[in-house]
């Protein structure tokens, strides 16, 4: 049977009259504790809240036990093993959480910005310059086109109503609109057009 304990730099000591605390999670609430233990002989856990009330958590037997709990707040773990007594703890409550790292290697850098030709950046202006001008005489062009199309909707000629005070015509207007005279179809036996157009044949 094998007995691994990993790494020895985890593992603390508790003797006689040493208490283990352990601070619990900043939101509250209950958490799974799990103790690691390496005793010599037999020795009593105990565990004590924040309000001072002690019990008993296990009676761990000589050689290596584990202890899991779970339990609110800010606890406080101790034994009563006599002075002498090897006992050796581990749980990962007491461990950090992070890892520092004392000499990094560093593999990006800050790019500085690569400085360009005086006479190139005064052509790039240039032709900024240019471009925006362009822009602004096309936008002007398209405003004064818009701007005839409009005055010509407003001020175009309307369609021609001749007013008749004829009898028949609707009162309170001003008279009704009267179209010229439709040419009328020849009859059978006229000849359309000439001086002539209208004599019957054989007059």
């Amino acid at each position: 049977m094998a007995i691994k304990l990993n790494a020895l730099a985890r593992w603390a000591s508790l003797p006689h009259g040493k208490q283990l605390v352990l601070a619990g999670k900043p939101t509250g609430g209950d958490r799974r504790v799990r103790l690691s233990l390496n005793v010599g002989e037999a020795t009593k856990v105990y565990v004590s809240d924040e309000g001072g009330e002690e019990r008993l958590l296990a009676v761990v037997q000589p050689g290596l036990e584990t202890i899991e709990f779970s339990a609110p707040g800010r606890l406080h773990v101790h034994t009563d093993a006599r002075d002498g007594a090897e006992v050796w703890i581990q749980t990962a409550e007491t461990e950090p959480t992070f890892v520092e790292v004392v000499d990094p290697v560093v593999f990006t850098r800050i790019a500085n910005r690569r400085h360009r030709n005086p006479e190139l950046e005064e052509m790039m202006y240039r032709m900024q310059l240019n471009v925006e001008r362009r822009i602004a005489a096309t936008r002007d062009e398209m405003e004064a086109a818009y701007e005839r199309r409009r005055k010509e909707e407003e001020h175009g000629r309307a369609a021609e109503i001749i007013k008749s005070d004829a009898p028949g015509a609707t009162a309170g207007v001003g008279g009704e609109e009267v179209r010229p005279p439709e040419p009328v179809a020849p009859q059978p036996g006229e000849s359309p057009g000439g001086e002539d157009g209208g004599e019957q044949p054989g007059g």
